[in-house]
Protein backbone atom coordinates (compact mmCIF):
# COMPACT_ATOMS: atom_id res chain seq x y z
CA UNK A 1 0.00 0.00 0.00
CA UNK A 2 1.28 3.11 -0.77
CA UNK A 3 2.34 6.04 1.53
CA UNK A 4 -0.54 8.32 0.69
CA UNK A 5 -3.03 5.36 1.32
CA UNK A 6 -1.43 4.70 4.49
CA UNK A 7 -2.05 8.77 5.59
CA UNK A 8 -6.12 8.19 4.14
CA UNK A 9 -6.32 5.31 6.27
CA UNK A 10 -4.48 6.61 9.31
CA UNK A 11 -6.37 10.12 9.64
CA UNK A 12 -9.20 8.21 9.08
CA UNK A 13 -9.22 5.85 12.02
CA UNK A 14 -8.22 8.92 14.45
CA UNK A 15 -11.41 10.30 13.39
CA UNK A 16 -12.98 6.75 14.13
CA UNK A 17 -11.98 6.84 17.22
CA UNK A 18 -12.14 10.39 18.57
CA UNK A 19 -15.88 9.75 17.47
CA UNK A 20 -16.33 6.56 18.93
CA UNK A 21 -14.89 7.93 22.54
CA UNK A 22 -16.79 10.82 22.30
CA UNK A 23 -20.10 8.66 21.89
CA UNK A 24 -18.94 5.99 24.33
CA UNK A 25 -18.68 8.34 26.69
CA UNK A 26 -21.76 10.82 26.42
CA UNK A 27 -23.38 7.69 26.48
CA UNK A 28 -21.84 6.76 30.05
CA UNK A 29 -22.91 10.12 31.36
CA UNK A 30 -26.32 9.44 30.69
CA UNK A 31 -27.05 11.79 27.73
CA UNK A 32 -30.22 11.35 25.85
CA UNK A 33 -29.65 9.71 22.07
CA UNK A 34 -30.42 13.29 20.31
CA UNK A 35 -27.95 14.74 22.50
CA UNK A 36 -25.40 12.11 21.52
CA UNK A 37 -26.13 12.47 17.61
CA UNK A 38 -26.09 16.24 18.00
CA UNK A 39 -22.92 16.23 19.78
CA UNK A 40 -20.97 13.97 17.63
CA UNK A 41 -22.63 16.02 14.34
CA UNK A 42 -21.16 19.02 15.32
CA UNK A 43 -17.57 17.15 16.43
CA UNK A 44 -17.49 15.64 13.25
CA UNK A 45 -16.92 18.16 10.86
CA UNK A 46 -14.75 19.67 12.44
CA UNK A 47 -12.35 16.58 13.19
CA UNK A 48 -13.11 16.30 9.08
CA UNK A 49 -11.77 19.19 8.12
CA UNK A 50 -8.49 19.13 10.47
CA UNK A 51 -7.73 15.89 8.50
CA UNK A 52 -8.36 17.42 5.51
CA UNK A 53 -6.13 20.13 6.11
CA UNK A 54 -3.18 18.11 7.72
CA UNK A 55 -3.50 15.77 4.48
CA UNK A 56 -3.79 18.45 2.20
CA UNK A 57 -0.67 20.02 4.10
CA UNK A 58 1.39 17.15 3.39
CA UNK A 59 0.26 16.45 -0.27
CA UNK A 60 1.07 20.29 -1.03
CA UNK A 61 4.88 20.37 -0.32
CA UNK A 62 4.79 17.07 -2.55
CA UNK A 63 3.40 18.26 -5.36
CA UNK A 64 5.60 21.40 -4.77
CA UNK A 65 8.58 19.61 -5.44
CA UNK A 66 7.24 17.37 -7.94
CA UNK A 67 5.91 20.20 -10.19
CA UNK A 68 9.22 22.01 -9.61
CA UNK A 69 11.66 18.97 -10.36
CA UNK A 70 9.44 18.67 -13.54
CA UNK A 71 10.02 22.39 -14.50
CA UNK A 72 13.65 21.80 -13.63
CA UNK A 73 14.04 19.00 -16.20
CA UNK A 74 12.33 21.22 -19.34
CA UNK A 75 14.37 23.90 -18.89
CA UNK A 76 13.01 26.33 -16.74
CA UNK A 77 15.55 28.49 -14.62
CA UNK A 78 12.96 30.93 -13.91
CA UNK A 79 10.91 29.29 -11.26
CA UNK A 80 11.73 29.36 -7.82
CA UNK A 81 10.63 27.39 -4.67
CA UNK A 82 8.85 29.00 -2.13
CA UNK A 83 10.91 28.88 1.22
CA UNK A 84 9.84 26.16 3.60
CA UNK A 85 10.27 26.79 7.57
CA UNK A 86 13.99 25.50 8.77
CA UNK A 87 12.29 22.75 10.88
CA UNK A 88 10.67 21.10 7.51
CA UNK A 89 11.91 17.38 7.07
CA UNK A 90 11.54 18.46 3.35
CA UNK A 91 14.24 21.17 3.24
CA UNK A 92 17.61 18.92 2.76
CA UNK A 93 15.16 17.22 -0.45
CA UNK A 94 14.50 20.53 -1.67
CA UNK A 95 18.37 21.96 -1.28
CA UNK A 96 18.97 18.31 -3.58
CA UNK A 97 16.99 18.92 -6.17
CA UNK A 98 18.01 22.42 -6.85
CA UNK A 99 21.37 21.37 -6.38
CA UNK A 100 20.73 19.01 -8.99
CA UNK A 101 18.97 21.45 -11.15
CA UNK A 102 21.88 23.64 -10.79
CA UNK A 103 24.61 21.01 -11.90
CA UNK A 104 22.30 19.97 -14.83
CA UNK A 105 21.52 23.32 -16.16
CA UNK A 106 25.50 23.89 -15.94
CA UNK A 107 26.70 20.62 -17.90
CA UNK A 108 23.46 21.41 -20.44
CA UNK A 109 24.65 25.36 -20.83
CA UNK A 110 28.22 23.61 -21.56
CA UNK A 111 26.84 21.28 -23.89
CA UNK A 112 25.10 23.15 -25.58
CA UNK A 113 28.33 26.00 -25.97
CA UNK A 114 30.14 23.21 -27.26
CA UNK A 115 27.49 21.96 -30.05
CA UNK A 116 26.34 25.31 -31.36
CA UNK A 117 30.57 25.69 -31.60
CA UNK A 118 30.89 22.56 -33.52
CA UNK A 119 27.50 23.14 -35.45
CA UNK A 120 29.01 26.61 -36.04
CA UNK A 121 32.40 25.26 -37.68
CA UNK A 122 31.19 22.35 -39.66
CA UNK A 123 28.49 24.84 -41.45
CA UNK A 124 31.20 26.85 -42.79
CA UNK A 125 33.45 23.57 -43.43
CA UNK A 126 33.89 22.59 -47.11
CA UNK A 127 34.10 18.79 -46.42
CA UNK A 128 30.25 17.66 -46.57
CA UNK A 129 29.15 15.91 -42.91
CA UNK A 130 26.44 14.29 -41.75
CA UNK A 131 25.37 12.67 -38.45
CA UNK A 132 22.75 9.95 -38.13
CA UNK A 133 21.51 8.60 -34.61
CA UNK A 134 21.03 4.69 -33.22
CA UNK A 135 18.32 3.89 -35.88
CA UNK A 136 20.33 5.60 -39.21
CA UNK A 137 18.01 8.51 -39.03
CA UNK A 138 19.73 11.85 -40.21
CA UNK A 139 20.42 14.19 -37.16
CA UNK A 140 22.62 16.90 -38.88
CA UNK A 141 24.00 18.02 -41.88
CA UNK A 142 25.86 20.78 -43.13
CA UNK A 143 26.36 23.10 -46.57
CA UNK A 144 28.50 20.89 -47.75
CA UNK A 145 26.92 17.69 -47.96
CA UNK A 146 23.24 19.61 -49.00
CA UNK A 147 25.09 20.96 -52.25
CA UNK A 148 27.08 17.93 -53.12
CA UNK A 149 23.84 15.55 -52.60
CA UNK A 150 21.26 18.34 -54.07
CA UNK A 151 18.01 16.49 -52.71
CA UNK A 152 16.41 17.77 -49.81
CA UNK A 153 18.12 16.61 -46.84
CA UNK A 154 15.64 16.93 -43.62
CA UNK A 155 16.06 15.96 -40.15
CA UNK A 156 14.29 12.46 -39.36
CA UNK A 157 15.25 11.52 -42.63
CA UNK A 158 16.43 7.56 -43.08
CA UNK A 159 19.74 7.09 -43.93
CA UNK A 160 18.65 4.54 -46.93
CA UNK A 161 16.11 7.42 -48.16
CA UNK A 162 18.58 9.85 -49.08
CA UNK A 163 20.63 6.76 -50.64
CA UNK A 164 23.19 5.66 -47.88
CA UNK A 165 23.56 2.16 -47.45
CA UNK A 166 25.62 0.21 -44.10
CA UNK A 167 28.35 -1.78 -45.97
CA UNK A 168 30.83 -3.93 -43.71
CA UNK A 169 30.30 -0.87 -40.61
CA UNK A 170 30.89 1.72 -43.03
CA UNK A 171 28.33 4.02 -44.44
CA UNK A 172 28.72 4.68 -48.15
CA UNK A 173 26.84 6.85 -51.02
CA UNK A 174 26.77 6.75 -54.82
CA UNK A 175 28.04 10.24 -55.26
CA UNK A 176 31.15 9.47 -53.54
CA UNK A 177 31.96 6.63 -54.79
CA UNK A 178 34.30 7.99 -56.94
CA UNK A 179 37.40 10.61 -56.63
CA UNK A 180 36.32 10.63 -52.72
CA UNK A 181 37.59 9.45 -49.63
CA UNK A 182 34.91 8.76 -47.10
CA UNK A 183 35.20 7.85 -43.43
CA UNK A 184 32.43 6.39 -40.95
CA UNK A 185 32.77 6.83 -37.66
CA UNK A 186 30.19 5.14 -34.58
CA UNK A 187 30.57 6.78 -31.71
CA UNK A 188 28.41 6.53 -28.02
CA UNK A 189 26.66 9.97 -27.01
CA UNK A 190 24.64 9.60 -23.82
CA UNK A 191 24.65 6.09 -24.28
CA UNK A 192 23.20 5.54 -27.60
CA UNK A 193 24.88 4.61 -30.80
CA UNK A 194 25.52 7.62 -33.54
CA UNK A 195 27.05 7.49 -36.78
CA UNK A 196 29.25 10.09 -38.52
CA UNK A 197 30.00 10.69 -42.31
CA UNK A 198 32.41 12.72 -44.26
CA UNK A 199 33.72 12.75 -47.49
CA UNK A 200 37.02 14.80 -48.79
CA UNK A 201 37.39 15.43 -52.65
CA UNK A 202 40.90 14.10 -53.46
CA UNK A 203 40.04 13.99 -56.88
CA UNK A 204 42.91 17.07 -57.23
CA UNK A 205 45.24 15.54 -55.27
CA UNK A 206 44.72 11.96 -57.70
CA UNK A 207 45.09 14.50 -60.78
CA UNK A 208 48.70 15.41 -59.26
CA UNK A 209 49.73 12.33 -58.47
CA UNK A 210 48.47 11.20 -62.01
CA UNK A 211 50.26 13.93 -63.48
CA UNK A 212 53.41 13.27 -61.85
CA UNK A 213 53.59 9.82 -62.45
CA UNK A 214 53.41 10.33 -66.20
CA UNK A 215 56.22 12.92 -66.10
CA UNK A 216 59.01 10.30 -64.41
CA UNK A 217 57.34 7.60 -66.91
CA UNK A 218 58.17 9.98 -69.97
CA UNK A 219 61.48 11.19 -68.50
CA UNK A 220 62.40 7.74 -67.51
CA UNK A 221 61.43 6.21 -70.41
CA UNK A 222 62.59 8.85 -72.59
CA UNK A 223 66.37 8.73 -71.04
CA UNK A 224 66.39 5.02 -71.32
CA UNK A 225 65.34 4.93 -74.95
CA UNK A 226 67.65 8.24 -75.86
CA UNK A 227 70.29 5.58 -74.29
CA UNK A 228 69.96 2.82 -75.93
CA UNK A 229 68.04 3.88 -79.62
CA UNK A 230 71.19 6.50 -80.33
CA UNK A 231 73.78 4.11 -80.11
CA UNK A 232 72.22 1.98 -81.78
CA UNK A 233 71.14 4.25 -84.44
CA UNK A 234 74.86 5.02 -84.79
CA UNK A 235 76.10 1.99 -85.21
CA UNK A 236 73.33 1.49 -88.07
CA UNK A 237 74.18 4.31 -89.90
CA UNK A 238 77.95 3.34 -89.92
CA UNK A 239 77.17 -0.06 -90.86
CA UNK A 240 74.81 1.66 -93.73
CA UNK A 241 77.58 3.87 -94.89
CA UNK A 242 80.31 1.56 -95.45
CA UNK A 243 80.19 0.39 -99.08
CA UNK A 244 81.03 -3.23 -98.39
CA UNK A 245 79.94 -5.04 -95.84
CA UNK A 246 82.90 -6.68 -93.47
CA UNK A 247 81.09 -10.16 -92.18
CA UNK A 248 83.46 -9.63 -89.06
CA UNK A 249 82.28 -5.54 -88.13
CA UNK A 250 78.42 -6.47 -89.18
CA UNK A 251 78.35 -9.56 -86.47
CA UNK A 252 79.92 -6.86 -83.76
CA UNK A 253 77.45 -3.61 -84.62
CA UNK A 254 74.39 -6.75 -84.46
CA UNK A 255 75.67 -8.03 -81.41
CA UNK A 256 75.80 -4.78 -79.32
CA UNK A 257 72.24 -3.93 -80.65
CA UNK A 258 71.58 -7.36 -79.53
CA UNK A 259 73.17 -6.24 -75.91
CA UNK A 260 71.41 -2.56 -75.80
CA UNK A 261 67.83 -3.97 -76.70
CA UNK A 262 68.48 -6.84 -74.19
CA UNK A 263 69.20 -4.21 -71.99
CA UNK A 264 66.03 -1.97 -72.72
CA UNK A 265 63.16 -5.13 -72.95
CA UNK A 266 65.08 -5.83 -69.34
CA UNK A 267 64.16 -2.38 -68.20
CA UNK A 268 60.60 -2.56 -69.73
CA UNK A 269 60.29 -5.93 -67.86
CA UNK A 270 61.25 -4.43 -64.81
CA UNK A 271 59.03 -1.67 -64.73
CA UNK A 272 55.87 -3.78 -65.38
CA UNK A 273 56.71 -5.91 -62.42
CA UNK A 274 56.66 -2.78 -60.32
CA UNK A 275 53.58 -1.86 -61.70
CA UNK A 276 51.93 -5.45 -61.62
CA UNK A 277 52.92 -6.90 -58.19
CA UNK A 278 50.58 -9.99 -57.45
CA UNK A 279 49.33 -10.01 -53.46
CA UNK A 280 51.48 -12.00 -51.33
CA UNK A 281 50.74 -15.38 -50.53
CA UNK A 282 51.49 -15.45 -46.41
CA UNK A 283 52.80 -18.81 -45.50
CA UNK A 284 55.71 -19.76 -42.98
CA UNK A 285 58.83 -21.42 -44.91
CA UNK A 286 62.50 -21.61 -44.70
CA UNK A 287 64.70 -18.70 -44.99
CA UNK A 288 67.61 -20.71 -46.01
CA UNK A 289 66.27 -22.30 -48.98
CA UNK A 290 65.63 -18.42 -50.36
CA UNK A 291 69.25 -17.12 -50.08
CA UNK A 292 70.32 -20.42 -51.71
CA UNK A 293 67.99 -20.01 -54.83
CA UNK A 294 68.99 -16.20 -54.47
CA UNK A 295 72.57 -16.81 -54.12
CA UNK A 296 72.80 -18.87 -57.39
CA UNK A 297 72.05 -16.06 -59.38
CA UNK A 298 75.06 -14.00 -58.64
CA UNK A 299 78.92 -14.69 -58.77
CA UNK A 300 79.12 -16.66 -55.31
CA UNK A 301 82.69 -16.32 -55.61
CA UNK A 302 82.80 -13.02 -54.95
CA UNK A 303 80.01 -12.72 -52.34
CA UNK A 304 80.54 -14.28 -48.49
CA UNK A 305 77.48 -14.70 -47.16
CA UNK A 306 76.35 -15.11 -43.32
CA UNK A 307 72.80 -16.18 -41.67
CA UNK A 308 72.36 -15.78 -38.14
CA UNK A 309 68.94 -15.63 -36.74
CA UNK A 310 65.46 -17.81 -37.03
CA UNK A 311 65.73 -19.95 -40.29
CA UNK A 312 61.55 -20.44 -40.36
CA UNK A 313 59.89 -16.87 -41.71
CA UNK A 314 56.78 -15.72 -42.44
CA UNK A 315 55.76 -14.43 -45.83
CA UNK A 316 55.84 -14.81 -49.68
CA UNK A 317 58.91 -17.04 -50.63
CA UNK A 318 59.22 -15.97 -53.68
CA UNK A 319 58.84 -12.32 -53.85
CA UNK A 320 61.56 -12.21 -50.51
CA UNK A 321 63.76 -14.48 -53.13
CA UNK A 322 63.77 -11.32 -55.93
CA UNK A 323 64.24 -9.23 -52.80
CA UNK A 324 67.37 -11.16 -51.51
CA UNK A 325 68.43 -11.32 -55.48
CA UNK A 326 68.02 -7.71 -55.67
CA UNK A 327 69.84 -6.79 -52.41
CA UNK A 328 72.38 -8.99 -52.52
CA UNK A 329 73.35 -7.95 -56.56
CA UNK A 330 73.08 -4.35 -55.10
CA UNK A 331 75.18 -4.86 -52.53
CA UNK A 332 77.96 -6.46 -54.98
CA UNK A 333 77.74 -4.33 -57.52
CA UNK A 334 78.52 -1.22 -54.78
CA UNK A 335 81.33 -3.02 -52.79
CA UNK A 336 84.82 -2.66 -54.02
CA UNK A 337 86.75 -5.65 -52.44
CA UNK A 338 87.02 -8.57 -54.23
CA UNK A 339 84.99 -10.61 -51.93
CA UNK A 340 81.30 -8.92 -50.47
CA UNK A 341 80.63 -9.49 -46.98
CA UNK A 342 76.55 -9.76 -46.58
CA UNK A 343 75.28 -10.55 -43.22
CA UNK A 344 71.94 -11.26 -43.11
CA UNK A 345 69.58 -11.39 -39.40
CA UNK A 346 65.81 -13.04 -39.76
CA UNK A 347 64.30 -12.71 -36.02
CA UNK A 348 60.68 -11.61 -34.53
CA UNK A 349 60.12 -8.47 -32.90
CA UNK A 350 56.69 -7.20 -31.38
CA UNK A 351 54.49 -10.12 -33.38
CA UNK A 352 56.30 -8.66 -36.50
CA UNK A 353 58.89 -10.67 -38.72
CA UNK A 354 62.19 -8.83 -39.10
CA UNK A 355 65.16 -9.20 -41.52
CA UNK A 356 67.86 -7.38 -41.60
CA UNK A 357 70.99 -7.13 -44.40
CA UNK A 358 74.19 -5.01 -43.74
CA UNK A 359 77.25 -5.26 -46.40
CA UNK A 360 80.68 -4.00 -45.83
CA UNK A 361 80.75 -1.56 -49.42
CA UNK A 362 80.68 2.36 -49.20
CA UNK A 363 76.61 2.52 -48.31
CA UNK A 364 74.25 4.92 -49.81
CA UNK A 365 75.46 8.07 -51.54
CA UNK A 366 72.05 9.74 -51.28
CA UNK A 367 69.92 8.09 -48.32
CA UNK A 368 67.01 10.52 -48.70
CA UNK A 369 66.40 9.58 -52.83
CA UNK A 370 67.41 5.64 -52.65
CA UNK A 371 63.69 4.53 -52.29
CA UNK A 372 62.72 7.26 -55.01
CA UNK A 373 61.54 5.17 -58.20
CA UNK A 374 63.91 5.69 -60.93
CA UNK A 375 66.46 7.08 -59.29
CA UNK A 376 69.82 5.89 -59.25
CA UNK A 377 73.32 6.73 -58.99
CA UNK A 378 75.06 3.62 -61.32
CA UNK A 379 75.52 4.27 -64.76
CA UNK A 380 74.02 0.81 -65.44
CA UNK A 381 71.29 0.99 -62.91
CA UNK A 382 67.50 1.56 -63.47
CA UNK A 383 66.37 2.81 -60.08
CA UNK A 384 63.69 0.08 -59.99
CA UNK A 385 65.67 -2.53 -57.78
CA UNK A 386 64.68 -1.01 -53.79
CA UNK A 387 61.67 0.38 -55.24
CA UNK A 388 60.16 -3.29 -55.94
CA UNK A 389 61.76 -4.43 -53.07
CA UNK A 390 60.02 -1.66 -51.27
CA UNK A 391 56.42 -2.07 -52.88
CA UNK A 392 57.11 -5.98 -52.11
CA UNK A 393 57.00 -5.55 -47.99
CA UNK A 394 54.64 -2.74 -48.38
CA UNK A 395 51.79 -5.35 -49.95
CA UNK A 396 53.12 -7.85 -47.17
CA UNK A 397 51.57 -4.87 -44.58
CA UNK A 398 55.51 -3.55 -43.42
CA UNK A 399 58.11 -1.43 -44.37
CA UNK A 400 61.58 -1.35 -45.52
CA UNK A 401 64.26 1.22 -44.06
CA UNK A 402 67.59 1.87 -45.36
CA UNK A 403 70.57 3.59 -43.48
CA UNK A 404 74.15 3.62 -43.17
CA UNK A 405 76.38 1.77 -40.76
CA UNK A 406 78.24 4.28 -38.34
CA UNK A 407 81.85 2.25 -39.77
CA UNK A 408 81.09 1.73 -43.09
CA UNK A 409 78.23 -0.41 -45.21
CA UNK A 410 74.50 -0.35 -45.80
CA UNK A 411 72.18 -1.64 -43.61
CA UNK A 412 68.45 -2.76 -44.84
CA UNK A 413 65.71 -3.39 -42.52
CA UNK A 414 62.13 -5.11 -42.99
CA UNK A 415 59.27 -5.42 -41.14
CA UNK A 416 55.75 -6.84 -41.19
CA UNK A 417 53.21 -8.18 -39.84
CA UNK A 418 53.14 -12.48 -38.51
CA UNK A 419 49.58 -12.51 -39.28
CA UNK A 420 47.59 -13.19 -42.64
CA UNK A 421 46.10 -9.72 -43.76
CA UNK A 422 43.49 -9.44 -46.57
CA UNK A 423 45.71 -7.55 -48.41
Amino acid sequence: MSHEKWLITGLSTIVLVIVSLTAALTISLGWSLLAVCTLLFVLIHPLIWLAWRYYWFWCQNIMQLTTYSQMLKEGEQNLHLKTAHKDNLLVELQREIESLANKKNSQQSHSQSLEHLLSGMLDSWSVPVCLFDQQLNLTYRNGAMNEQLQQPMLVGSAAKDLGFSLQDSQLCHPKFAQQWQCQSINYLYQGKKHWLFSALDISQLLHQTQTTTQQNLIRVLGHELRNSLTPMSSMADTLLASEHLDEQRTRLVLSRIHQRSDRLLSFVGQYSQLAQLPLPKLQWFNIEEVLTEATAMIDESKCEIDFKGNEQCFGDAEQLAQIMINLLKNSQEACQQEITKVTIKSYYHQQSQVLELSDDGPGFANLSNVLTPFYTTKQQGSGIGLSLCAEIIRNHGGQLTVSNQRDSGAKISMSWPLIKSDN
